[in-house]
């Protein structure tokens, strides 16, 4: 696979874990709610992560029940930090 805007190799590496047993709060409230992180090595653009937003919201709302506005994302990209280990 080729990423379109750098015209060289992607990779592309997820995980997932779902926990439902662990109780979350926003502002005191218990109804559904959930929270993501996605750590990214490149690429992530303000409109990727609109984009990212959006769908995992959609999909949180239409498969888990979760409203859209219970829904927080961390998105984190470690090429913006700096840190170039080279191991």
């Amino acid at each position: 696979m080729v990423s379109p805007d750098r015209k060289e190799p992607a990779c592309v590496l997820v995980m997932v874990i779902l926990k439902g047993t662990v109780a979350i709060s926003f502002n005191g409230n218990k109804e559904p709610a959930a929270y993501a992180e996605i750590v990214s090595m490149g690429g992530i653009t303000k409109q990727v992560k609109r984009n990212l937003i959006a769908t995992l919201g959609r999909i949180l709302e239409a498969k888990l029940s979760i409203p859209r506005a219970r829904f927080f994302l961390k998105v984190y990209d470690t090429t913006a930090a700096g840190n170039c280990s080279k191991l």
